[in-house]
């Protein structure tokens, strides 16, 4: 029995750590300030030089739009576009996870609670402000995609903080609902004239459903999380060929360590 409820809290709580710091796969930092607004990618250099890509991927060294080559200007469409197709990808990556997460808990705490679970209704309520965090830290209010760097902690694209807010919810309706999962326990047990043998077979068996359950969309988030590394890694390439243009010597917001081949 206590095997059954460990393996389901790990798969659970394992969970947002794929996603949320999903950036482990291809190691993935970033480094100075980027911000993505209104169409708009800026970009603060470690010497303070300001760079901007306009929606019409025009580039600006400090206000001053600068004249380029075809190949230059190839560059700039690439890195316009590769953080453009990567903010979605993670806004997508995140939200995902976010809601695999909450079918896995759902389905373990109402087998054992019942669906009018109090403790169940404030996890969603938890799971809701967590999504709608996410939600606003890449789209605006419009539905145009947008992005901060500065939201995000210690370098990571997929911020800390939410992992730290989906444990927290997790612990505390561990803590809340113990008594009441007891409770559940030993009702089944009087009720149904089982064992605690045959209550441990029955709850194996749920476990195994769930997994399979849940397999599958974990695979495909592992998916989306490979192809948001690729997409990453092409930034990072397209940012070093700008580093060739003048003034942006210092450019090396992106960082992708152990890169997957470029698609």
């Amino acid at each position: 029995m206590r095997s059954t409820l460990l393996v389901g809290a790990l798969v659970c709580c394992s969970l947002p750590v794929l996603a949320l710091d999903s950036n482990n796969k291809c190691n993935v930092e970033l480094n100075g300030n980027m911000q993505l607004e209104d169409n708009v990618l800026t970009v603060v250099l470690d010497n303070n030089t300001d760079m901007t890509i306009d929606q019409d991927k025009i580039l600006y060294v400090d206000g001053i739009a600068l004249t380029l080559d075809t190949k230059q200007q190839g560059w700039v469409d690439n890195y316009y576009d590769g953080i453009n197709q990567a903010v979605p990808q993670a806004a997508s990556i995140a939200t995902d996870a976010v809601a695999l997460a909450s079918i896995a808990m759902h389905e373990v705490f109402t087998e054992l609670l019942g669906s009018d679970s109090t403790e169940l209704a404030d996890l969603s309520e938890n799971l809701r402000n967590l999504d709608q965090q996410i939600q606003y830290n890449f789209y605006a209010d419009n539905g145009d995609i947008r992005l901060d760097s500065s939201s995000f902690e210690n370098g990571t694209f997929f911020g800390k903080q939410w992992e730290s807010q989906f444990e927290k919810a997790i612990k505390n309706l561990a803590t809340e609902s113990m008594g009441h999962l007891m409770v559940a326990i030993g009702t089944q047990l009087i009720f149904s004239g089982e064992d605690m043998h045959e209550f441990e077979k029955k709850m194996d068996r749920f476990g195994e459903q769930m997994e399979l359950k849940v397999k599958y969309q974990a695979t495909a988030l592992e998916k989306k999380a490979g192809v948001f590394c690729a997409t990453l890694a092409q930034v990072d390439f397209a940012e070093t060929q700008l580093k060739r243009i003048k003034h942006l010597a210092d450019l090396d917001v992106i960082q992708v360590q152990d890169q997957p081949d470029r698609m």
